[in-house]
């Protein structure tokens, strides 16, 4: 990986906060991957908005900047001068000619985040997953030059299983911050409650949760394979995240989805399997 030194502050920020995106990035063309490094640390601000605040309404109002700055871009005004983050983003949004419907739509998503209320079923969970990340993904593959309606669709469902495959693994760092994205309707079904996410005990209860979870993470990434031969391999670098979610399906499954195994809290991204698939230009 690069050093820390050679980075930029948006390929740094990725790096710290988001590891996967940003080692599935290193495999894009050395001259566009900054465009990606550049969405993705757009995408680190929004998605660490909850744990840095205190109250929704701060939340809230850094979301409502975010819009600001996108209304400001439109309108050709440009973002905050010395944001490290919206000045390179303007840039791409300008030279890419990157639609900002997806970037408010994934703004619209995160208000969620703000939320205590877990979703109320596994569609509404699919449909957060889907909202906070599908517009990254297809923004990405056309900062990549892509932009078929086959390879667009891939990247959602391979985006969607990714967030639903990431809300199975982070359960129990969730329930130990007092928040809980598991669905509620099939957590009333086996009678859990917050306390016993964050409880070891009741892992044998709330592994037929992560299950369920972490089998609609398995059908969307079934889905964005089926039709895999007909997408454009310029976007490989987006589609890798499905390498990466099948490594910890696998790890979770093995573990029974016990969510306080150790050998699910350590695993790590398997990096030589992203790189056999990414020579193989598979995903």
């Amino acid at each position: 990986m690069p050093t820390d030194k050679s980075l930029s502050y948006a390929a740094d920020l990725v790096k710290r906060y988001d590891r996967d995106r940003f080692l599935t990035a290193l495999f894009a063309p050395v001259g566009v991957r900054e465009r990606l490094l550049t969405l993705y640390a757009f995408n680190v601000e929004i998605a660490r908005i909850r744990e840095t605040i205190t109250e929704p309404m701060i939340g809230q109002m850094r979301l409502q900047w975010w819009r600001d700055v996108f209304t400001s871009i439109s309108a050709g005004d440009g973002p905050p001068k010395g944001h490290p983050v919206a000045e390179p983003l303007a840039a791409l949004i300008e030279t890419q000619s990157l639609p900002l419907e997806p970037f408010l739509a994934v703004l619209d998503a995160r208000e969620q985040d703000l939320s205590e209320d877990p979703p109320a079923k596994l569609s509404d969970l699919v449909a957060y997953c889907r909202g906070s990340s599908a517009g990254i993904a297809t923004l990405g593959l056309q900062t990549l030059g892509v932009s078929d309606d086959q390879s667009l669709q891939t990247a959602d469902n391979v985006a969607t299983g990714w967030v639903l495959t990431g809300i199975s693994r982070a359960a129990r760092f969730l329930a130990l911050a007092g928040r809980v994205m598991l669905p509620l309707e099939s957590m009333q079904k086996q009678g859990l409650v917050l306390q016993d996410l964050q409880n070891p005990e009741s892992a044998g209860a709330s592994s037929s949760v992560i299950s369920e979870v972490c089998d609609a993470a398995r059908n969307h990434l079934a889905a964005a394979r089926q039709n895999k031969n007909a997408v454009d391999l310029k976007g490989l670098p987006v589609f890798l995240l499905a390498t990466l979610a099948d490594s910890y399906l696998s790890g979770l499954e093995r573990a029974e989805y016990n969510i306080y195994d150790t050998n699910v809290i350590r695993q790590r991204p398997a990096i030589a399997r992203v790189w056999w698939n990414n020579w193989r230009k598979r995903f």
